[in-house]
């Protein structure tokens, strides 16, 4: 199956990503509303972590479409896929800050679970490894990028 141009597999994973954006931003909107209709509380780890988290993973999969536009022009290796692989890096990397404050929040301040926090955890180890990996995508990148540019050049 072809990667790139308009019938590669980038074109459904752009179209699944879509569905998940807008999901994303429609859950994100929805449950603040829902809490309050049901008579819940809305807590300060709702507002000060959840919701950043949920934005942040919004900015992140809008990368991710970027991308998988560029697939479909045939352009993987551009100066808008550096950015875009840096801006998701940042993204990722300010998740796993929030998680690191929900965690330390969760586990003194509220007396959660050891198992909630150990979840919480490993959501800190995972978005920080997403982070530098998507980091040193971003600089493969570039470096391919410049080493296209300069076999252009000499052509």
């Amino acid at each position: 199956m072809q990667v790139t141009g308009e019938k590669g597999i980038g074109s459904i994973l752009k179209v699944i990503l879509q569905v998940c954006f807008w999901g994303g931003i429609a859950i994100l909107v929805l449950i603040p509303i829902i809490l309050i209709v049901m008579g819940e509380h809305i807590g300060g780890a709702f507002i000060y972590v959840l919701c950043p988290n949920g934005i942040a993973m919004l900015v992140i999969v809008k990368q991710f479409i970027g991308l998988f536009d560029s697939l479909k022009e045939n352009k993987p290796f551009s100066n808008k896929t550096v950015k875009r692989l840096k801006k998701a890096s940042i993204a990722s990397l300010v998740m796993a800050i929030l998680f690191v404050i929900q965690t330390i929040y969760e586990f003194f301040l509220v007396k959660a679970d050891i198992v909630f926090c150990i979840g919480l955890g490993f959501l800190v180890v995972l978005f920080f490894g997403v982070a530098i990996a998507l980091y040193i995508l971003s600089e493969l990148f570039r470096q391919a990028n410049e080493y296209k540019s300069e076999n252009d050049l000499t052509i």
